[in-house]
């Protein structure tokens, strides 16, 4: 998503917090994006005044989630065969066994 671009489309419906004039046409400069919060410097194109402003984006009603981690591979049928053996050859207790 380039944030600038959206940012640019509805400047013109906000104001100034300092002239109250449109920003329509003000210079926007990302200064940290962290999706879905992005760090935003704002200079007005009327009076020059520069703020900051911290955006945190949501696509619809749902808010963004980062991807899921990648899940481990199923546990396959060797490794079920290994901790039988494991288990079959253990003479004592399973705290012992974990401790190993």
């Amino acid at each position: 998503m380039d944030i600038l671009a959206v940012i640019r489309d509805r400047a013109g419906e906000y104001d100034c917090p300092v002239c109250h004039r449109s920003l329509d046409g003000c210079e926007l400069s990302l200064v940290k994006d962290d999706d879905p919060m992005f760090t935003v410097q704002v200079s007005c194109a009327h009076c020059g005044v520069t703020f900051v402003v911290v955006l945190h984006v949501r696509h619809g009603r749902r808010r963004i989630r980062p991807p899921a981690p990648p899940q481990a591979p199923p546990i396959g049928a060797d490794e079920v065969l290994d901790v039988r053996e494991l288990l079959r050859a253990h003479t004592g207790s399973l705290t012992e066994l974990l401790r190993r």
